[in-house]
């Protein structure tokens, strides 16, 4: 396996930090194991289990991580007994690009499910999701809590969808007035709107000004395009596109989509289906999708992903997406986790040779809530594999991040 067609991407890891190093140096960037991130501030495993990694769409920096977790001993101060949303700061300068076991001290990690006052909230927080883009620094991570004091505009234990505002520490309520339980949150690059479901249906809400969220339709699952131009969800078993007002059908029949900005006269939208759209695909088991689609909700292309370089027999098994960089529909990143059995694999595709090389590997454990970065770079997901190199927490569920190199058998 070789990085060859991935190389221009990684010549810059990090804001900068990567032109100190030597031209060879960014292959070797964290060697190829994944870094635990979801341990206490001395390195320490942590004492629950760990999940729903996402990562901040900062052009090359992918400054943070955000996870929820059922850990106490993560945060000094963290005593409500129910899980929480933390974020994790890459390190800056030459710390954040030779970053090694143990993941803390380097860097920071704050509890983001906590109220403007921070106060710790008194009910379950999850299903984080954070901001930024190719032009927008992240400072906003979205999530959803049963908790009743995170807001004074909310007084009930029902879930609702909450915004924290890791600059001016404000925690905002965004599923003001809906009745039903809201989650799933998504929000887009500049913390201006966030999306969620809640009843079957599909909102979208202004972080800011206390309007009431506005549904578009029915379904679940939504995720926006780091630009904002652009929301994907599914409905019922359809992937439904709205872009400048108008919503279209993607695809009659798919799961877990995701967006990429609006580049080259293309969004990119990446989801998985057992569907078989393409002819090359010999995949008994689910496979992952892009489909191009133009202003108007066209559908000018579909490839087959999750299958060798340049359109080969498909990976066996099942394809679980990984999310699109936003560079996404001719010249970017896509990663997907494949499951073979007991053997779990990390991969990524080049959108612009057709190259698949793998990331990670996990055999007898499982890859799972893979998140690509907005230059896909880097990585994060969950794992319950205990025998990555840097894991400091057996066969327990935890967070790890890596940077786009390729994964070798361990």
């Amino acid at each position: 396996m070789t990085l060859r067609n991935s190389l221009p991407l990684l010549a810059a890891l990090a804001s900068g930090a990567s032109l100190l190093l030597p031209a060879a140096a960014p292959a070797k960037i964290f060697g190829t194991q994944p870094i635990d991130i979801s341990v206490g501030p001395h390195g320490e495993g942590a004492n629950g289990t760990s999940g729903h990694a996402t990562i901040s769409g900062d052009d090359r920096k992918a400054r943070y991580v955000a996870f929820d977790s059922f850990a106490s001993n993560l945060a000094r101060g963290d005593g409500n007994g129910v899980e929480d949303v933390f974020v994790w700061g890459r390190p800056h300068g030459m710390a954040g690009v030779t970053l090694s076991r143990p993941a803390r001290p380097s860097g920071s990690l704050v509890r983001a499910s906590v109220s403007s006052s921070d106060a710790q909230a008194n009910g379950p927080s999850s299903n984080p999701a954070l901001d930024g883009s190719m032009h927008s620094a992240p400072h906003c991570v979205a999530f959803q809590s049963n908790a009743s004091n995170l807001s004074r505009a909310d007084g009930d234990s029902t879930s609702d969808v909450f915004v924290r505002d890791l600059r001016s520490h404000k925690t905002r309520l965004v599923s003001r007035g809906i009745g039903a339980p809201a989650a799933n949150p998504s929000i887009d690059g500049s913390c201006h709107v966030a999306a969620f479901e809640a009843g079957g249906q599909v909102y979208v809400a202004r972080i800011k000004g206390g309007r009431a969220p506005r549904a578009l339709g029915g379904g679940s699952n939504p995720s926006f395009s780091r630009d904002g131009s652009a929301l994907v969800w599914t409905d019922g078993s359809a992937v439904k596109l709205r872009e400048n007002g108008r919503t279209v059908t993607v695809a009659g029949s798919g799961s877990n989509p995701s967006v990429s900005d609006f580049t080259q006269g293309y969004w990119g939208v990446v989801f998985q289906t057992a569907s078989r759209l393409a002819g090359n695909d010999n995949n008994p088991g689910t496979d992952v999708y892009m489909r191009r689609v133009g202003r108007g909700g066209s559908v000018v292309g579909t490839d087959l992903i999750s299958a060798t370089r340049r359109g080969g027999q498909s990976l066996g098994g099942s394809n679980l997406p990984g999310g699109i960089s936003a560079y996404g529909a001719t010249r970017g990143i896509i990663t997907f986790a494949n499951a073979v059995g007991a053997s779990n694999t990390l991969y990524y595709r080049n959108n612009h040779t057709g190259n698949i090389d793998d990331l990670a590997h996990a055999w007898g454990g499982s890859i799972f809530d893979v998140a690509t970065s907005a230059r896909a770079n880097f990585v994060a997901f969950s794992s319950t594999y205990s025998r990555f190199r840097y894991d400091r927490n057996g066969g327990r569920q935890d967070v790890f991040f890596k940077a786009l190199v390729d994964g070798v058998a361990l």
